[in-house]
């Protein structure tokens, strides 16, 4: 059962890289969408003011209106972008985490000595531990304090 429990695991990670690349396609099809509308609440906004100063009039409401729709649509296109960094940094970390094959880039088990794919020797690979954001650090020399009242590498004070 070891080769179907693998491909089963393969098929699964397969299945999470589509999803998100499908969800970032998603966002970028938005992303589209809002810069079209945009176009259109310029065209909207010069025809209002020809039409506005054709007419002998001042400038109403309505102009205010569509500015304030053309600065949403900016600011949903921001969101957007950053929902795609967040997306593209979230694969960036899982790829690192990842041992891969130097040579053919097949994903390898943490034990594999040899890649299945090609044959290629496994160079062993030293991960660091990433620093959780939630763990207070010392002010002054930047060791892991916890929850101390002291730090217990420097001696200063925490409180």
């Amino acid at each position: 059962m070891g080769f179907l429990d693998d491909l089963g695991k393969s098929l699964n990670k397969v299945g999470k890289m589509t999803s998100e690349m499908a969800s970032g396609a998603k966002l970028k099809l938005e992303i589209t969408k809002n810069k079209s509308n945009i176009d259109k609440k310029y065209e909207e906004l010069g025809s209002r003011i020809y039409f506005l100063n054709k007419e002998g009039m001042a400038p109403d409401e309505s102009i205010t209106t569509i500015i304030e729709e053309i600065d949403q649509l900016f600011i949903n296109i921001e969101n957007l972008e950053k929902e795609i960094e967040a997306i593209n940094a979230q694969q960036e970390m899982k790829a690192q985490s990842e041992p891969v094959c130097k040579n053919c880039g097949q994903a390898l088990k943490n034990d594999s000595k040899f890649c299945a794919a090609c044959g290629t020797k496994v160079e062993e690979v030293v991960v660091e531990e990433v620093q959780a954001v939630s763990e207070k650090l010392c002010p002054n020399c930047q060791a892991v304090v916890g929850e101390a009242k002291f730090c217990n590498s420097c001696g200063t004070s925490l409180e």
